[in-house]
């Protein structure tokens, strides 16, 4: 489960407006050929020949604020942050009404771990547009990160407001709410996540120690019992099978030793 990739911006038509002069236009001509060559190159997956044909596109027309948002993605992509940053922080002072600058900036941050600052972009992001669900996704996972669980819940809660079924928000949401002990909260999530996918193994991994934790064996041992149908040579769901078995044959009052608690999610941002 991986948060969504940020898309590039797509070039809109070159046809602006009748009062452009011929230089701006020649220029818009300039800029769109070396635009399709980046996102040629970015489908491709070759996002640092990307970026480098979005630069062109700014030297032929710098005053276009998407060939900054472009090629702040496809840095973002390649792996160079802090040109991406700096492109970001460009695009968003040529367009401060639009939100896309500081959530993309936020999630470079979040690649930093810089939680904080990342946190504060978001919510000028969600200033300008508050019903962009990918921002509240982004700033619960930076919530995740700081151990604010009660925050990355709210967030969560509006992504499944919008789409009730998201495997990874109802994933995270449910390590949120663990992390609180409200493990029948996160045995409700990762039901629906098994519902929705009966061959999700780690849904059944995280259900499993849930019910472990709060002393229901019996389906615990039913969840590791189908995390090991479904990854038969998994070594830590034979150890988790084996200890809620001994677990349960132990007479009452006899303490038993349990596998540590499932690891938290670690997205690709």
């Amino acid at each position: 489960m991986k948060f969504q990739k940020t898309a590039l911006v797509a070039f809109p038509t070159l046809l602006l407006f009748a009062v452009a002069s011929l230089p701006r236009l020649h220029a818009q001509d300039d800029s769109a050929e070396y635009t399709n060559k980046a996102i040629e190159l970015a489908k491709n997956k070759q996002y640092a020949q990307a970026a480098e044909a979005f630069g062109m596109a700014i030297k032929a027309d710098p005053q276009d604020s998407k060939h900054y948002l472009n090629r702040a993605n496809a840095y973002r992509a390649a792996g160079k942050l802090d040109e991406s940053a700096a492109d970001f922080t460009k695009f968003s002072e040529m367009e401060p009404d639009r939100a896309d600058g500081f959530s993309g900036l936020g999630k470079v941050k979040i690649s930093k771990k810089d939680y904080d600052g990342a946190i504060e972009d978001f919510n000028k992001a969600l200033e300008i547009d508050d019903g962009e669900i990918d921002i509240y996704r982004f700033r619960a996972f930076a919530y995740v990160s700081k151990d604010e669980f009660e925050k990355a819940i709210e967030d969560y809660t509006k992504v499944l407001g919008k789409k009730s079924d998201d495997p990874q928000a109802l994933e995270r949401r449910a390590f949120a709410y663990r992390s609180l002990k409200q493990y029948d909260k996160a045995i409700e999530d990762l039901s629906t996540i098994i519902e929705n996918n009966p061959k999700d193994a780690e849904a059944y991994r995280a259900r499993g120690y849930a019910y472990t934790v709060v002393d229901n064996n019996v389906k615990a041992e039913a969840d590791f019992t189908m995390l090991l149908k479904l990854k038969p040579s998994d070594p830590d769901a034979q150890s988790r099978l084996k200890a809620v078995q001994a677990k349960a044959a132990a007479p009452a009052g006899t303490p038993a030793a349990g596998a540590a608690p499932a690891g938290a999610p670690s997205p690709s941002t």
